[in-house]
């Protein structure tokens, strides 16, 4: 029974769901908005729980942007690599892009709310915000790439220039949608930025 007493005890929560949890409320309140106690009431867990096992708040919210970076571009990944012709296959992720955002309690893309939140203040968040924007922006460039290749695109086009429109426009549709941008007008901006591929 004494060497029972001294064993150590497991963790009585669950690391992966309280880490998503902390990114779900991170992605909706920003990293200044969050305060510890939001986090401990979302992630049901103690505050000593919160240092030992994620080292703090700033370290919890760099494991939670390292996370969806590194899952982030998926769901994205999927839609682009259809076997839908090109301008099927982009109408499909900008209108999804819409739909998630005209969506009730929507959460704006994580990376887009750290560029404007705390990407000017925090060096390791801005590198964090340009290596997800580049990868979301390669996966672009390799789908126009793709269809230039199937003859589903003009030689004309230049896929990084491509790639660069449409990738901001999925932050722009993000940025418009946490500003109360309405829906039929965020569609608006898909119809005119798909009229580019003719």
């Amino acid at each position: 029974m004494l060497i029972l007493a001294f064993m150590t005890r497991p963790k009585a929560f669950d690391r992966d769901l309280a880490l998503t949890r902390a990114l779900e409320l991170f992605q909706a309140k920003g990293y200044e908005g969050t305060s510890i106690q939001d986090l401990l009431d979302a992630m049901g867990i103690g505050r000593q729980s919160l240092y030992d096992t994620f080292g703090g708040k700033e370290a919890l919210y760099r494991e939670a942007l390292g996370r969806y970076i590194a899952e982030g571009p998926r769901s994205l990944l999927v839609a682009l690599e259809s076997p839908l012709p090109l301008r099927r296959a982009v109408c499909a992720v900008l209108e999804g892009v819409v739909a998630h955002l005209a969506s009730p309690g929507c959460r704006p893309c994580f990376i887009a709310h750290a560029a404007l939140d705390r990407a000017r203040s925090d060096g390791w968040t801005a590198q964090c915000v340009r290596n997800g924007y580049q990868d979301y922006l390669s996966l672009w460039e390799q789908r126009f790439r793709r269809a230039q290749a199937e003859g589903d695109l003009g030689p004309h086009h230049d896929s990084r220039s491509l790639g660069l429109v449409f990738q901001s426009t999925i932050y722009g549709l993000q940025v418009s949608a946490m500003a109360g941008v309405a829906r039929p007008d965020l569609e608006a901006v898909v119809r005119i930025t798909l009229s580019i591929l003719g």
